[in-house]
């Protein structure tokens, strides 16, 4: 993962270098040197997109995700690690110790002071390991249910429903429907 634009700087000429390796090689070895630079592109790609704006949400499949996503939280909100620091009241190598180690040891306490000083909340579910979770768009309708039946749909990823009762979850282009299982 880029975390800053020196790295980006070196993830350029790396993917220059390794294009042109492609170029020089033919057949198997052609292909190993593609899927090198797609995967640096990705890389560059990414961490300019963030740079720019264009990605300001990131998803969090597991707790191991939490460290790149707090990193690409702080490149989206235009913060140096110095100034993240600053806001942590921290020095600024802890900021870099944390970010190069994946923040492997810090604190859950941690976590969530790095998190407030970004700006970022952590919304989401917690559930069992291969349990399927729905993903639809943020819309959503529900049919037949009134007020007193304490049925709740999340309209933001990553769209939980919540019922007193049993419900049938169907998913369309623009909503979740949910139908009492009467």
């Amino acid at each position: 993962m880029i975390r800053n634009d020196r790295q980006l700087a070196i993830g350029r000429r790396k993917l220059s270098e390794l294009q042109e390796a492609a170029k020089k090689a033919t057949g198997q070895e052609q292909q190993v040197w593609l899927r090198l630079a797609q995967e640096v592109l990705c890389e560059v790609d990414e961490y300019e997109a963030i740079k720019r704006g264009q990605t300001v949400s990131f998803e969090v499949k597991s707790l191991d995700d939490i460290p790149a996503v707090l990193t690409k939280a702080r490149i989206a909100g235009q913060l140096t690690q110095a100034e993240l620091a600053a806001r942590l009241d921290v020095s600024e190598q802890m900021v870099q110790k944390d970010e190069a180690g994946a923040y492997e040891t810090a604190r859950l306490d941690r976590l969530a002071d790095v998190s407030d000083a970004l700006g970022y909340e952590l919304v989401g579910v917690f559930q069992p390991a291969g349990a399927r979770v729905f993903a639809a768009p943020a819309t959503s309708t529900v049919q037949g249910f009134s007020p007193s039946q304490n049925v709740h749909v999340n309209t933001a990823p990553p769209f939980a429903v919540v019922a007193s009762t049993p419900v049938t979850v169907a998913t369309q282009p623009s909503a979740i429907i949910l139908k009492g299982n009467q």
